[in-house]
Parts: C-alpha cells; structure tokens; sequence
C-alpha cells in the first residue's frame, strides 16, 4: 500500500479545482457580512440623531437604508447558498468518482478480505460527510471569521472595555473548544467505523435470505446486528457527551458575558459614557459575535467528522493494484482457431497464506482450438487456473502463456479480450435482459444478441417473457430461475466471439435436459475456438479432446476419456462416481 494523501491533502485536491466557485462564495460572504454589520450603526443613527431630535425624514432615510441592506443581505445568502451547495455536490460526486474508478482497478482478491456493506458505507456516509462539510461547513467557517473580525473590531470602536471583558471570558471558551475538537476526531472515527461494520452485517443478511432462514439462524443475525448497533451507539453517545459539554460551555461563557456586558454597559450609559444607540449598537454587535463563534464552533467538529471519512476513503485510495500494464505491452498474434495456453511450472498461494501453495509447479500445454477439461475435487486448483489465464492473479514462480506470450507481457484489457466466462453462478447485473446478454459488447444490435440467445438455447423462453429482452431480471437476476441465469450467461459469453471460452461449472444450474441442449450450443460455440472447462459431470468431460486430472494443487494425469480409465484411478474414482448417481 501506498503512503495515503492525508486528510487536509485529499480535501485541498477535491476542493483546489472549484477555488474560483468558492473564493466568489467568500466575496459573497464578505459582500453579506459588511451588510450585517452596517445594520448596528444605521440602528445607533436612528436612536441617537433621527429618534433623539425627532427628524422624520432622516428616520424614513435611516429606514430606506435599512431595507436596503436587508435586499443585499438575502440576495446575498441565497447566491452563495446555491453556488456553494452545488459545489459541494461537485466535490462529493468528484470524490465518489475517484473512489469508484480506483476499485475498479483492484485486484479481486482485495474485494474478497472485504465485505460489501463497508464499501458501501464509505461511498454513501462517508462522502455525504464531504458534500455537508463543503456547501454548510465551509460557508460558515468563512461566515464566522469575516462576521468574528468585523464585528470584534466595532465592540472595541464602541467600547473598549466592554470589549476587553468580552476576550477574557472567551479564554476558556478557546481551550475548551480545542480539546473538544481532537476528541471528536477520534470519536467520529470510531462511529464511521462502526457504522461501516453495520452495514457489512446488513449486506451480508440481505444478500444471504434464504440461507439464514434454513438454518433457522434468525435469532443469530439478529443478536449480531444489535450487538454491533449497539456498538454505534455506543460511540454516539460519547459524541453526544463531546458535542455538549462543548454546547454547554458556550452556552455558560456566552450568557455570564452578556450578564456582565449588559450590567457594566448600563452603567455606562447611566453614567453619560455610552449613549443609548452605542449600547443597542454594542449589544447587536455582540449577537453578530457570538453568531460567529457558534458558526466557528460548529465547524470544527464538522471538520474533524469529515476528515475521519476522508482518512478512510483515502486509505481505499491509496491501495494500488497489483494486477497492472507492463511498461511496454508486447501483441498477441492474431488468433487462428484459438489460443494455445501454456502453464510453464506456475505456482501460485493466496496473498493471506503465502505459506500455503495452491498451485505447486504446474507444467501443461493446453492446444489450440481443442475442448480441454479440468477436472479433480474441490481445492485442486481448477478455479486459481482460470484466474491466472485471466490475469486475474499473478503467478508466484514460472509463468503462464498465451500463443507463446507471457500474460504479464500484455496490456490487461488486450489479454481478457481474448477470452469469454461463464462462471458457476451466473452472476447477472440489474437492468435487462439485454443488457446483461451485451454486457461485455454493448453495441451489439439486437439481431446479434438474439443470435447468442438462440446458441445458448435461450431465445425460447426470453421471448415469452412480458416485455422480451426488455425484461427486467432484478438484482443478480433474482427473477430469472437459475438454469435461465446459466444460459443468458453463456449468451453474454458467446457474443463477445473471444479465441477462448472459458467454462467453469457452465452447466452445473441446468436440468438434464437443459444440459443437453447448452452442452450442443456450447459445442457449436466452441468450434474454431479453445475451449477449457471445469467440470465435475461426466456428461461435460468425456468428449473433451484432452482431460487434466489435477490434485492437490499438481497434474497428477491427463489424457482422453478412454486412456484415464485406464490409468488414473482419481479419475476413475470420480467417474465411478458420476455413473452411480
């Protein structure tokens, strides 16, 4: 991983490309301030010249003036408000861009050491943070410090001893705040946190119904979830303590200085020191301060919960991919019949267990344009094959090659165009059912599309469907039934017309009859193609042209259907197997 940009970095380059939208938000604010802090002297003018003397018109030009201010101060507030609030959408929907585009380029087994929910919760809860902190947060920081300024430096024009009493009641106010403020940080940290692990729980009982229900493990999740809600709010009531005692603080030092300035500045005025429009302009000027301290103080929480979601989401971005281009991709030639694949004594173990070899030295050739089955009980290594012709991990030792190109030699999205999947589970997207068959073509024409349905033996009950391919298959296809998911997934493989298909497990979801059907498309689909299948039924690998018998990690045979019979008794066992059920 990569050294992370640290918080203030990362808000500095979201922000820096918007700088002209927020520092006109600042002349705006200032324009609105110098407005506000107009109103206390225009207020003194008429108290202690029109009212004094009785001047009719010089109240009603003192009142014109009043409205006057009032208009620049509303337009004011409502431009900066709509300038800043759409910069803040700006910068959130910046970030979520970022963030999304980096996770597309991690290697998958980051996403599989992580749970869903979590990355969930910083690309929603942990952005919006961002989004509030930029279009209130920030407006309001730079509110309090031109309002704070300017009105500080009226109190001391007006009087500047009140003024004076005022700056040593606010000493405490100060390190209060301060103190306060770092222990937010750490307490909007540990809410995100868990907040984010509540939301992996959530995902993880929405994703998984069925098998919590069979299990009867209702009870379980439940007690769980409330055990991490708990947790949350746990860490929010130690942000509600935090949050009061600084409210409450204010709240004391605010009302005792006010007490003092209104007794010490009635004598003032009673004793001739101060006339009634000073007082009223100090007592507003004073309002106008303690505004501004509140907008100060509620920035600084404000900014410590974003910089605890911005620490996490950075610490995302700072992960760099493993799987990545080689400074200079070399080119496949071009394809005749296939590929031919060559794993040259590849090993490979988990990132999580690097001590633990899942591929031990394989040495195999698999020919172009033949139907080449990988077969072996679970955890020989079947899957971790596919994943290293994919370039979806890398080799420890050795190395695995396309036409005789080793597949780090090649640009990534070069090397998975020359292949097409059709995964065990059939993973569908929401949307259509075309835009699931197009997924990895989406400008095929519609002709095409039905072409690919029709070789996966789909078109049949795709066209009975209420609205044909426009039919909505629901999240992961949850309205498709499982050997429908099976053969718009070998649909969307046989579209993309890559030199080798790749099957893992392609007809595990189908019925007897549905298998036989695909396995026929799929040996129309297959011609002029390589063809390397994980299978576990008979019916899928005894007319394979070559048959790999893996275990453990190793090769252990290979051969046609007739000669491993004979000579693999793993394999034989595992057709023995097939045939008794």
């Amino acid at each position: 991983m990569t050294s992370p940009l640290t918080p203030n970095k990362l808000l500095w380059q979201l922000v820096q490309p918007y700088r002209g939208r927020v520092l006109l938000g600042a002349f705006i604010t200032l324009g609105t301030t110098a407005a506000m802090l107009a109103i206390p002297q225009v207020l003194k003018r008429m108290f202690d010249h029109a009212l004094l003397v009785g001047d009719r018109h010089a109240l009603a030009g003192m009142a014109g003036i009043m409205v006057g201010l009032t208009v620049i101060l509303v337009l004011g507030i409502l431009a900066r408000g709509q300038l800043l609030n759409y910069t803040g959408v700006r910068v959130a929907n910046d970030l979520r861009q970022k963030l999304l585009g980096h996770l597309l380029t991690l290697d998958v087994d980051w996403f599989e050491l992580r749970v869903g929910g979590e990355l969930v919760s910083r690309m929603t809860g942990d952005i919006q943070s961002l989004r509030d902190f930029v279009s209130f947060s920030m407006p309001m920081m730079v509110r309090g410090i031109f309002l704070g300024v300017g009105a500080l430096l009226a109190l001391l024009y007006t009087s500047p001893m009140l003024t004076g009493v005022l700056l040593a009641a606010g000493i405490p106010l100060v390190l209060v705040s301060s103190a306060m403020g770092r222990k937010v940080k750490v307490l909007s940290r540990k809410q995100q946190d868990r907040f984010a692990k509540f939301a992996g729980a959530l995902g993880e009982q929405v994703a998984q119904p069925i098998t919590i229900r069979a299990y009867g493990q209702q009870a379980t999740m439940r007690e769980k979830a409330e055990g991490l809600l708990g947790d949350i709010l746990k860490a929010a009531r130690q942000m509600i303590v935090a949050n009061n005692i600084l409210f409450g603080t204010n709240m004391a030092v605010g009302f005792l200085a006010l007490t003092g300035v209104v007794w010490l500045g009635g004598l003032q005025v009673m004793d001739g020191h101060m006339s009634l429009g000073d007082m009223t302009a100090f007592l507003l000027y004073l309002g106008f301060l303690g505004d501004a301290v509140g907008n100060l103080g509620n920035f600084w929480p404000a900014w410590q919960t974003v910089l605890g979601g911005l620490e996490r989401v950075g610490e995302i971005i700072a992960t760099p991919p493993h799987i990545v281009n080689p400074a200079r991709p070399q080119k496949l030639p071009v394809a005749k019949g296939g590929r031919t694949i060559v794993f040259d004594k590849a090993t490979y173990a988990y990132p999580a267990r690097p001590e633990e070899k899942v591929l031990k030295g394989i040495s195999m050739t698999l020919p172009r344009g033949k139907r080449v089955a990988l077969v072996g009980p679970s955890g020989a290594g079947k899957s971790t094959l596919l994943r290293l012709m994919l370039r979806l991990a890398d080799v420890g030792n050795g190395s695995v090659k396309l036409d005789g190109v080793d597949v780090r030699k090649l640009a990534v999205g070069d090397l998975r165009q020359q292949f097409a999947l059709v995964a065990q589970d059939a993973p569908l997207f929401s949307g259509s059912v075309r835009d699931n068959v197009a997924f990895g073509k989406p400008n095929a024409d519609e002709k095409e599309v039905w072409r690919a349905l029709k070789i996966a033996h789909a078109d049949g009950f795709v066209k009975e469907l209420p609205q044909g391919l426009k039919t909505a298959v629901g999240e992961r296809g949850v309205q498709l039934s499982g050997g429908q998911r099976q053969r718009i997934a070998i649909a969307r493989a046989v579209l993309v017309d890559a030199p080798v298909l790749l099957l893992d497990e392609a007809t595990s979801h189908l019925d007897t009859d549905s298998e036989r059907a695909v396995q026929a498309a799929l040996e129309d689909a297959g011609k002029g193609r390589t063809v390397v299948a994980i299978a576990h039924r008979l019916s899928t690998v005894r007319d394979a042209d070559l048959i790999v018998v893996l275990d453990k990690g190793a090769v252990v045979a290979s051969g046609t259907h007739a000669q491993l019979m004979k000579r693999s008794k793993l394999y034989a066992g595992l057709a023995a197997l097939q045939l008794r059920q």
